[in-house]
């Protein structure tokens, strides 16, 4: 279940600094100052409604028996135990596959709205919101809800501000130069051209419109960024894929998303003085054979400041490891990768998966 709400206030020791300035890796996410830059977070949630297989990034668990059509010749080991789907997440950049990280989560329920409420709420707070209210960013739009899909069945429109923040609908892309007005240092033809849109499109219902709207909302200083990114498989659950012995069904949806993803993160990762942390996750992954309902997922996560690794891999019948935390273990997570200083998730179960 939900970890209940606790105010956390992160104390910087000196020596926790330093020795997490070390353990950066040589690159463009380096810094020659051991204290934290001062950077802009925002979070970006792909929801993947209906509940992915874990196939795609807890490949490793179904190699031994071929479950879901894993076998060696397809998955990517990226190394830290962390094994993915070679033509999906392990064809993105390799800035993301080196900050990227599994985390698992349960919630014990099996139906699909409940499920969804228990990964983005706490009781009737909308975990999007808090999140949001906990940055200091006071940018026009703070939690954006993106494109015509909205918000899957289960979870509720009607969750308080947090902090001043609450839901902005982002559905044409009026709305979000309205709100925004001019973004610095923004070509709109280019970005467009960059998804393979024509610029002066206006609505936002398919995949590569919903990226470019995430990208502008990110580059307007936007704190949460929530949207279900595929327009394959069925309109109100793309991944309720069920008797799905070779993941075939599973990957071609999931391959929809990867062209704009690939772009995405390639022109988000490297924004100069921004933190911005992108979540792959659905309400819970899937049991091997009958392809069922598990009480519980995993999420991929990436950021600059996520190290490559796992909390570990699913079982082989894609059951949680045992001891797996509740939601707001994968909420602590995202907000410590967001280097927020004050959040009301509790602590973070998986410390070790942070630079």
């Amino acid at each position: 279940m939900s970890q209940p709400l606790c105010t956390r206030r992160t104390m910087l020791k000196v020596g926790a600094a330093l020795a997490s300035a070390a353990m950066l890796p040589a690159g463009e996410f380096q810094t020659d100052n051991p204290q934290r830059p001062q950077e802009t977070p925002t979070l970006v949630v792909f929801f993947l409604n209906g509940g992915p297989s874990g196939l795609f990034n807890s490949a490793g668990s179904f190699l031994e028996k071929g479950s879901f059509g894993v076998r060696p010749d397809n998955v990517k080991d990226l190394g830290h135990g962390l094994v993915v789907d070679a033509a999906t997440l392990g064809s993105l950049p390799s800035t993301a596959l080196s900050h990227m990280a599994s985390i698992n989560f349960q919630h014990g329920h099996y139906r699909h709205d409940l499920a969804r409420a228990a990964v983005l709420q706490t009781g009737n707070r909308s975990n999007l919101l808090l999140l949001a209210g906990a940055m200091t960013t006071k940018a026009p739009i703070r939690c954006a809800i993106v494109n015509s899909l909205g918000f899957p069945v289960g979870v509720s429109w009607d969750s308080p501000a947090e902090g001043g923040a609450a839901f902005t609908r982002v559905t044409d892309f009026r709305s979000v130069e309205t709100q925004l007005a001019r973004i610095p240092a923004f070509d709109p033809k280019e970005a467009a051209a960059a998804y393979g849109l024509t610029q002066g499109i206006r609505e936002i219902a398919d995949t590569p419109s919903t990226f470019l709207a995430t990208e502008m909302l990110v580059r307007g200083g936007t704190s949460v960024v929530f949207s279900q990114p595929a327009y394959l498989g069925r309109p109100d659950r793309q991944f309720d894929i069920h008797i799905e012995l070779t993941g075939v069904t599973d990957r071609k949806i999931m391959s929809q998303l990867i062209p704009s993803l690939q772009i995405f993160l390639e022109r988000m990762l490297t924004l100069p003085n921004r933190n911005v942390v992108v979540a792959l996750f659905g309400e819970f992954s899937r049991t091997v054979a009958t392809s069922d309902h598990e009480p519980g997922g995993t999420a991929t996560v990436i950021g600059k400041y996520v190290r490559c690794g796992t909390a570990g891999s699913q079982n082989q019948d894609g059951s949680m490891p045992p001891n797996t935390p509740g939601t707001g273990g994968l909420w602590s997570f995202l907000a410590e990768a967001l280097r927020l200083e004050d959040h009301p998730f509790g602590s973070n179960p998986n410390p070790g998966l942070l630079l």
